[in-house]
């Protein structure tokens, strides 16, 4: 049982501790729910107990009296639940709304964190609207590529955490900017002694995913002081696609991203999606009909059909090669998806040194003691994609490999894998300061700190050299007979400077390893030499610094009639630092397919002074027997804003001894971080379609005409392009290039700002001794002005064609489009203020304990969030579209979990039960419906599968603990529930990994094993 819970049993405060998300013991603690019914031998321990601090203030008070809403995440929970890192004891938590930034998401996609990096939401807010503190320090920023803005929550040793506390409401006005969400706090072990050493292991049913930790610990103490030293190594195996028949259908045999739609009957239609790659495009045209090699001749310029890589069979002519794809060897790209990593392979290792020591006198005060935290963390992360790429250069005629005679562009996916990842962290904090009372006032108490922080990154993605690319496809026969590349029109000119025909590899680009045929079959060059010449690496060097220094005093200040009023006052500075490059090849560009990624480098620093007041208004009043206020204020002096202030006031009242309301009010404030000011410059590319005036694949019948019937674009959108000048019901039917974009930090951001409520009360049964049952019942609120928004390049082009007020519209004016041809060329993706955020609902805790004499103690714990909105309302749209993402991929109406644990003696079992609701694709942006889209995209002539339905995860294990060593069997995910398994276009509209939907509280792993044994001496 939770020492938690004995603690409120002997202080008789309202501390619903242990209100367990998925049995976490995630516990709210509640504030002023004094019983004053306790009997003596309880009020005169409770006495004894040292005044602790809790998070959401820095002023000591009994126990967990808090009148914040506060969740607690129990050590042993964490211990006897099977939960492996930090990562997963935080995104697994019911408060944790919104899609999750893991290390399943780092590989496919580019976030604020980088690659190998696993971050918390609350709330269904932004990643670094959420502050991360140790011991209520706050954790700097950690990771790779561009400008990483977020601190990387698997930095902590797992077996060093005593408890996370989780607060709940804006709380800069506490613990400084970002706190708009709420605040995670891990709160470190500090009185461990002796030496221990601990191992866990995690093994699915199924073949990979499984993971594996290791742990020693060294603790001691004496009358002036102790220290202890954690040292982990954590692995985790990959999990491939492949790994699961998720992916897999019996009818082809193959795993891949596929599309999935349900029938009118009701039966499942499942086809691999994805482009066919095994092929050459031709320039030809086709006679009756039919597409005819010869008469290219006849029409040169012409679009012509495709040929495929046929071994061994061919009806065009030309050995090797077919028409169409009624051989059934045409190979899809996603067949490649089947060795894609949806958890990726890491490991890790973390030293983690605390220790304290008291001197007698120093400075002229009285017993002062000296502590210091000393964190370091090495992380590796290895992402495998089953995305080499695609490569289609146009070979000419007169390449010797060329097997047509004519200018052709073959189709293939490079062998060089293009989207593998290696990526290493190091992270390193070092924290030290003084604390004590003031000899000169002992009942007030000091704190002054100082601390330094560094994360060093590094990654590196293998690519083609687009430079060597171009020399290959420059390949011809001299005149002695030799094949060469580098050259061109039969001469040795040099046409790279560096490369001639002596050192240049020629490539043989339809060679038949490139055009496979059979779907378990990765593409590759014909010789090993090939792949050395055309590979290079893409490389990039992240640093990130943080320097901070603080001090706070705290106590009591004057007497009123109802108790007490205490007091803090404190001041806080602090420097971040970025300084983010890429090698040659990642600055210029110079990676087939790639964008330029130039340096990110630059610095902000602020100074916060603050104070807090603890108010006792009434005590001892019928119908008010504890009336307290909270209050706190924060003026922020920011080097590119300057001043800004943000406050606090939370109020109890315990009407009875069973029956106590709260309520809290405040202001938050975030300055845009070092990813949004200093960002370097990126370009990338995004495909044609995205332009709302290009004629959309649904809509072209055959022979690239326009089809009417099947354009699912709203009214004002084929206006707006047509006021443009551009016809939106033939552009782009002769092609539709890539569209060019661009990103980079933006000095011209407004600070986000944010105002939180809550209101709430707690009952706790007040009949009977026998056993203790409570309920609490909260609803929150939180809107968040001047939201950064970082635009995707759909997203910009969604808003200024959706707008009533085009061309004026903001958004419109992010966009360049060719006078020429009409098409866009350049959309810019760079941060700014684009809306206002608003977040509401209710927290429903429940909680009951229970010792039986023949049974042993049961504790049950439940605990629920309803979320009723999660809306984003535009500011720079003149039709003020409003989106709500509740129901949305992340972010279910209700989340929750129930525990159930059983102790007799030395033995403990705890069943607990995770919550998830439905979930769709359901969002819907600027009159963009997300769900009509993916229905448009059906190909199978079903409903896409774009929705998946709630679900229940049950874990159950069993501990045996005596005083030197413990034992823990149990398993997870009991009746092995499959993840969110749904149609590719539906999984493109969110964070998906082909079908995987990832991000979003589904368990990817499916059933399985797990056990803990430490041993201490």
């Amino acid at each position: 049982m939770s020492t938690y819970w004995d603690r409120e049993r002997l202080l008789r405060s309202t501390i619903l501790a242990g209100f367990a998300a998925a049995g976490l013991a995630i516990s709210p603690a509640y504030a002023q729910d004094q019983q004053q019914d306790e009997d003596e031998q309880s009020e005169d321990t409770a006495a004894s107990e040292d005044t602790i601090v809790v998070t959401g203030s820095r002023i000591r008070r009994d126990a967990f009296a808090s009148v914040a809403p506060l969740q607690v995440i129990d050590s042993q929970e964490i211990r006897d639940a099977g939960l492996i890192d930090t990562a997963q004891i935080l995104q697994t938590s019911s408060v944790a709304q919104g899609v999750q930034l893991d290390n399943t998401i780092g590989g496919a996609f580019v976030t604020d964190a980088g690659p190998g990096s696993n971050t918390i939401t609350l709330r269904g807010l932004n990643p670094d609207q959420t502050l991360l503190l140790i011991n209520g320090r706050r954790v700097a920023p950690s990771g790779v590529e561009g400008a990483p803005s977020l601190p990387n929550v698997d930095i902590i040793p797992t077996d060093a955490i005593q408890r996370i506390d989780i607060l709940l409401d804006g709380a800069s006005s506490v613990y400084g900017s970002d706190a708009v969400a709420g605040v995670v706090n891990v709160i470190l072990r500090d009185n461990f002694e002796g030496f221990q050493v601990g191992a866990y292991t995690n093994s699915p049913e199924e073949s990979g995913g499984g993971s594996h930790r290791w742990n020693m610990m060294v603790g001691d103490s004496s009358e002036n002081g102790r220290f202890m030293f954690s040292m982990e190594y954590f692995h985790q195996d990959s999990l491939q696609v492949n790994d699961r028949d998720w992916n897999y259908d019996p009818t082809d045999g193959l795993y891949c991203s596929r599309d999935i739609e349900i029938a009118d009957d009701g039966s499942l239609l499942s086809e691999c999606e994805g482009a066919i790659i095994n092929r050459v495009r031709t320039y030809n045209y086709y006679v009756n009909g039919q597409p005819d090699l010869a008469s290219y001749y006849a029409n040169p310029g012409l679009y012509g059909t495709d040929v495929y890589s046929t071994p061994g069979s061919s009806d065009t002519g030309i050995p090797g090669w077919s028409f169409g794809d009624s051989t059934n060897e045409a190979y899809r790209s996603s067949y490649l998806d089947q060795t894609t990593d949806i958890i990726p392979d890491s490991q890790r290792y973390s030293f983690l040194f605390t220790g304290d020591y008291t001197i007698d006198r120093f400075l002229g005060q009285e017993n002062v003691t000296v502590f210091t935290e000393l964190l370091h963390t090495n992380s590796q992360t290895t992402y495998k994609s089953g995305y080499h790429g695609q490569l289609f250069p146009t070979v000419r005629a007169d390449n010797p490999y060329n097997p047509f005679g004519f200018d052709v562009v073959p189709i293939f996916a490079s062998p060089i894998e293009r989207s593998n990842i290696e990526v290493e962290t190091q992270y390193t904090r070092f924290m030290s300061g003084l604390q004590g009372d003031w000899s000169f006032a002992p009942s007030w108490s000091y704190e002054v700190f100082g601390g330094y922080t560094r994360s060093m990154g590094y990654s590196r993605r293998p690519a083609v050299d687009e430079g060597l690319l171009t020399a290959v496809v420059a390949t011809t026969r001299v005149e002695n007979g030799e094949i060469v590349c580098g050259s061109d029109d039969n001469s040795t000119i040099e046409l790279f400077g560096f490369l001639s025909p002596n050192n240049c590899v020629p490539v043989n680009l339809f060679h038949p390893n490139l055009y496979p045929n059979d779907g378990s079959t990765a593409p590759s060059f014909g010789t090993q030499e090939e792949y050395d010449f055309l590979r290079i690496d893409r490389t990039a060097t992240t640093v990130v610094d943080q320097l901070i220094f603080g001090g706070f005093t705290t106590g009591p200040l004057f007497e009123l009639p109802a108790g007490e009023v205490s007091g803090v006052f404190g001041i806080e500075w602090r420097r971040d630092t970025l300084d983010s490059g890429t090698d040659t090849v990642a600055a210029d560009g110079l990676a087939a397919g790639y964008f330029a990624d130039r340096r990110s480098e630059g610095s902000a620093q602020l100074t916060e002074y603050y104070a807090e007041l603890a108010i006792p208004l009434v005590s001892g009043v019928r119908f008010a027997e504890d009336i307290s206020l909270e209050l706190a204020g924060r003026l922020t002096d920011h080097e590119y804003y300057g001043q800004n202030s943000t406050y606090s006031a939370r109020a109890s009242w315990v009407m009875t001894d069973f029956l106590t309301l709260n309520a809290t009010m405040g202001t938050s404030f975030r300055a845009p971080n070092l990813r949004e000011l200093f960002l370097g410059g990126q370009t990338g590319f995004t495909s044609g379609f995205a332009d709302p005036c290009v004629v959309p694949n649904d809509a072209r019948g055959p022979g690239n005409t326009y089809d009417p019937t099947n354009d699912n674009r709203d009214a004002v959108v084929l206006a707006n392009c047509i006021a443009e000048g551009v016809d939106p019901t033939s552009l782009g039917l002769t092609g539709t290039p890539s569209i060019e974009s661009f990103r980079a930090g933006n000095p011209s951001l407004e600070p986000e700002t944010s105002d939180a409520y809550s209101l709430g009360f707690v009952f706790d049964q007040p009949f009977t001794d026998r056993f203790d049952a409570s309920l609490r019942v909260s609803y929150f609120a939180i809107e968040v002005e001047d939201s950064i928004a970082i635009p995707g390049t759909a997203f910009s082009l969604g808003q200024c064609y959706n707008s009533t007020n085009f061309p004026n519209d903001p958004f419109c004016a992010r966009r360049q489009r060719d006078p020429n041809t009409g098409l866009l060329t350049f959309v810019d993706n760079t941060p700014f203020n684009v809306a206002t955020q608003e977040t509401n609902g209710w927290d429903f805790n429940g909680r009951f304990n229970m010792d039986f004499d023949f049974l042993g103690g049961f504790n049950y714990d439940m605990n629920a969030t309803f979320t009723k909105s999660d809306e984003i309302l535009s500011r720079n749209t003149a039709e003020s579209d409003l989106n709500n993402f509740v129901g949305d991929w992340g972010s279910p109406e209700w989340r929750g979990a129930i525990s159930n644990r059983f102790e007799r003696g030395d033995w403990s079992m705890l069943w607990r039960a995770r919550y998830l609701g439905e979930q769709a694709s359901i969002r819907n942006v600027v009159g963009v419906d997300y769900g009509e889209r993916i229905e448009a995209a059906s190909e199978l002539g079903g409903d896409a599968v774009d929705s998946w339905d709630a679900v229940w995860y049950h874990d159950l294990s069993i501990s045996y603990d005596q005083d030197t060593w413990a034992v823990t069997f149990g398993v997870n995910n009991l009746f092995n529930e499959e993840p969110a398994i749904i149609d590719q276009d539906a999984s493109g509209a969110t964070l998906g990994s082909g079908n995987e939907v990832l991000g979003s509280g589904y368990d990817l792993l499916g059933r399985r094993f797990f056990a803990r044994v430490s041993k201490a001496w």
